[in-house]
């Protein structure tokens, strides 16, 4: 004989409610309809059905740490049956004992066991459990992820399902989709879907919350001088004024043209980097030291 208690994963002092709780998780983790063609989940099903049977109420569990269980009664009524089977009637299934004159066997044992032994299967009924949810992975593209937008996938299922990706979106965020999950158990809702969102990287920007940040390279000249650059961003080139006297490091801020919806976007930071040309014609060197020499100062020195 199966001890319930340890077919439905409680120790022998758990209460009702405990016995409840892990019957139904166990029940809806192994019940045949999640499991199909499985038949050790069947098999695990039945053992745990069978189980909450013997200790599921008040009534059933006192009876059975008392050693008044079904398997019990089985037991004695075999026993009678064996004793008497030669008191048995010709062409009649009625018997003489302590448990009622003249009662039918098949009444008899449905007294005794209430029907449990000549449960061959199982039943959905009471049985409502919601389905599983079922997580899907979406990678998306770097600015799609900061302006918004929208995919179609197709579900293993066969199901369409459209995301509608939020601007500012952060990777690893998951996006919920009621009732697109696994189908639900008797009168049980399907399980909801969820889509984690995965960020690519993109070879220019980086992103911090919902500012947008790109290194842009400049000439010495154009940083001593000032000028007016072209700059990438999410939404497109734009012109940015460089003030002069710049350093290299330095961070100019493009308003509104970060991350997020257009009521609450960040913005672009730009972080200047001064690049010496590769070659320096000899000529452009006289000219430089001429002009270092009138206009020396030391960058080692707080300015």
């Amino acid at each position: 004989m199966i001890d319930p208690y340890s077919a439905l994963e409680v120790p022998k002092t758990a209460g009702l409610e405990e016995i409840k709780k892990s019957y139904r998780k166990l029940a809806k983790k192994y019940h045949p309809d999640l499991n199909p063609g499985n038949k050790e989940a069947e098999k695990k099903f039945k053992e745990i059905s069978h189980a909450f049977d013997q200790i599921g109420t008040a009534e059933e569990k006192s009876k059975f740490d008392r050693g008044e269980t079904d398997e019990h009664q089985r037991h004695q009524y075999e026993q009678y049956q064996r004793a008497n089977a030669g008191r048995q009637s010709t062409g009649s299934r009625r018997y003489a004992s302590s448990f009622g004159e003249g009662q039918d066997a098949e009444d008899l044992f449905e007294s005794l066991f209430g029907g449990a032994g000549r449960r061959g299967g199982f039943s959905n009924e009471g049985m409502d459990f919601s389905g599983q949810d079922e997580l899907y992975q979406m990678d998306v593209d770097f600015i799609e992820a900061a302006l918004g937008g929208e995919k179609v996938i197709t579900l293993p299922n066969g199901k369409k399902l459209q995301v509608k990706i939020p601007a500012g979106i952060e990777s690893g965020k998951k996006l919920k989709f009621k009732g697109f999950g696994g189908a639900g158990v008797g009168k049980g809702p399907a399980g909801d879907a969820f889509v984690q969102i995965n960020i690519k990287a993109h070879p220019n920007f980086t992103r911090v919350e919902n500012d947008i940040h790109s290194e842009v390279p400049i000439s010495f000249f154009e940083a001593i001088s000032g000028s007016e650059i072209e700059v990438p961003t999410i939404d497109g080139t734009v012109m940015l004024k460089v003030p002069a006297g710049v350093s290299s490091g330095s961070k100019l801020r493009i308003k509104n043209k970060g991350a997020g919806p257009k009521d609450g976007r960040g913005n672009h930071i730009v972080t200047l980097k001064i690049i010496m040309p590769k070659h320096v014609d000899p000529e452009m060197l006289d000219a430089i030291n001429t002009l270092s020499k009138k206009y020396a100062y030391n960058p080692r020195i707080q300015q």
